[in-house]
């Protein structure tokens, strides 16, 4: 849990410097894309609905990249090897914000982003979900309602754990990019960075 929570605090950074320095568009949070590409083809903005699908393609690159990682290295090896994607990505993205262009860097990010989600994939299903929170408030209230009837009496908390992880995140994403701009980039990929190495420590203590 303490993994995933770091991680989707991540998400949550880099979502809210995407949707600052892109004006108002996501690339982890893909409802909100498709809803806005929607309501932009309806007003006639093509121009804003093809960005929308354009983020969301690339986070469904991202998705797939996890995906053939997790099925070729299977275990705590796919997940160590997702990480590394994710961390290599992130530092991309980072050097390109820097050096060329913050819409390009984000670009990378949406794939980072979509590659992120299968850090915690079972049998090609995702058992919990990084970048968008909807589902996991819909699982904390129905654990509550669990815990009042005699269910579980924390097990609410975990969910409730995640959403604040993001919205955590968000908070330091929007801050940190009014104070760096896009350098702001480079604060997830030393954070992506630091957990793999936890991470890595972890799998190899339980191997001991």
């Amino acid at each position: 849990m303490a993994l995933a929570a770091g991680l989707t605090a991540v998400a949550g950074f880099v979502d809210a410097v995407a949707f600052v320095h892109l004006g108002g568009y996501f690339i982890s949070f893909m409802s909100g894309n498709t809803t806005k590409m929607s309501s932009s083809f309806v007003d006639g903005l093509m121009a804003t609905a093809l960005r929308c699908l354009s983020i969301i393609g690339l986070f469904v690159v991202g998705v797939m990249v996890g995906s053939i990682i997790r099925r070729l290295t299977m275990g705590e090896r796919g997940r160590m090897e997702v990480l590394y994607s994710v961390s290599t990505l992130l530092g991309v993205s980072a050097v390109i914000a820097v050096t060329w262009s913050g819409f390009v860097s984000l670009m990378v990010g949406a794939v980072a982003m979509g590659t992120l989600n299968s850090v915690f994939e079972k049998s090609g299903e995702v058992s919990v979900g990084l970048t968008y929170m909807t589902g996991t408030l819909v699982k904390a209230a129905q654990r509550l309602v669990d815990a009042a009837f005699g269910g579980p009496r924390w097990l609410w908390a975990r969910y409730f754990l995640l959403w604040a992880a993001m919205a955590v995140g968000a908070l330091g994403g929007a801050g940190a990019y009014r104070e760096l701009g896009m350098s702001a980039m480079w604060l997830p990929f030393a954070t992506v960075a630091l957990l793999t190495v936890w991470a890595m420590r972890i799998t190899a203590g339980q191997k001991v």
